[in-house]
């Protein structure tokens, strides 16, 4: 049997947002995922929910546990990422504990040794956690693994239950609106940089990258520089 890989787990997931599907299942077989890709043991997924962090879901008993737990004493590896929106990882018996000293024993009498736990980011802020739990620790693919199923995971939460088809339809076309934006953008840096279209197009892409924004915003900025000249 092929082992699944990352791929597979994103591909069903995107497949199974395309239609009908159970938003507690797709959750709870991507937390599997991450656990599996990670060469871990357990999982857990905290979410923001009126004001406090709620367990979504876990992989196992173990994990249930002490997502409660830091849920109740405000402390632990999920709290930390929610509040500070970066990944945390503590390797060992004695980092676990210095690094919270209430939680941090409960995580190490489960028979735990390496926590790593990332952000679930939406729109510039942080919606929860997703903690996985192990013996080992996570080399720089697993850690892009697990990053990959919290984004998954952040976007089977933050996805309508069902989009109409009248709001697909509005999506398209503030898609082509920004493509038009796109277009005129290449043609007006391409006559400022006296370069051909294909040239000025990678010119944008290259802005967009460097200053961390949109293709759509870097355009408009093309255009008014255009205007102002």
């Amino acid at each position: 049997m092929t082992p699944r890989t990352p791929t597979d787990s994103l591909a069903d997931a995107a497949r199974a947002l395309l239609g009908e599907h159970d938003v507690t299942d797709l959750l709870a077989r991507l937390t599997r995922d991450a656990v599996l890709f990670a060469g871990a043991d357990a999982a857990g997924l905290l979410v923001r929910a009126d004001g406090r962090l709620e367990t979504l879901t876990t992989t196992s008993h173990a994990a249930e546990h002490l997502e409660a737990f830091q849920s109740q004493r405000a402390e632990g590896p999920c709290v930390d990422v929610v509040e500070t929106g970066q990944a945390v990882e503590a390797v060992g018996r004695q980092e676990i504990v210095d690094r919270w000293p209430t939680v941090g024993p409960a995580i190490v009498a489960a028979g735990f040794r390496v926590v790593h736990a990332v952000p679930l980011a939406w729109q510039g802020g942080v919606v929860g956690g997703l903690n996985v739990f192990g013996r080992e620790p996570l080399t720089d693919e697993q850690r892009r693994s697990v990053r990959a199923c919290a984004d998954m995971l952040t976007l089977v939460v933050g996805q309508p239950y069902r989009l109409s088809t009248l709001d697909f339809g509005r999506s398209i076309a503030r898609a082509l609106r920004d493509r038009v934006v796109v277009e005129q953008a290449k043609g007006a840096l391409a006559h400022l940089l006296d370069v051909d279209v294909s040239a000025a197009y990678d010119e944008l892409v290259a802005r967009s990258e460097r200053d961390g924004v949109s293709l759509t915003a870097v355009a408009h900025d093309v255009l008014l520089e255009a205007q102002a000249g």
